[in-house]
């Protein structure tokens, strides 16, 4: 995933102190990501600050390989807060 610091930014800003763990929420949002249709993960109102369900949009694309950038490989890159549909 890409973004991550701005992700985590935007979450904390939102979530739950007592959800809020930076290592286990990046990963359980990319396996999220990898197992749904679509780009949005949705925050449920009980685990907010707002009450409100939280949406968090993300869009994948192609990005140089760290370990050979003459390789392209698809990742996640966040977006930006949006709204719940």
């Amino acid at each position: 995933m890409r973004n991550k610091e701005k992700f985590l930014e935007d979450y904390n800003k939102v979530v739950k102190p007592k959800f809020q763990n930076d290592e286990n929420t990046i990963e359980d949002v990319a396996h999220t990501l990898n197992n749904i249709e679509g780009a949005t993960v949705t925050v449920a109102a009980e685990f907010t600050e707002t009450g409100q369900m939280e949406a968090f949009n993300f869009e994948q694309k192609q990005r140089p390989k760290t370990d050979n950038p003459d390789e392209n490989i698809l990742d996640w890159f966040y977006v930006g807060r949006g709204e719940v549909k």
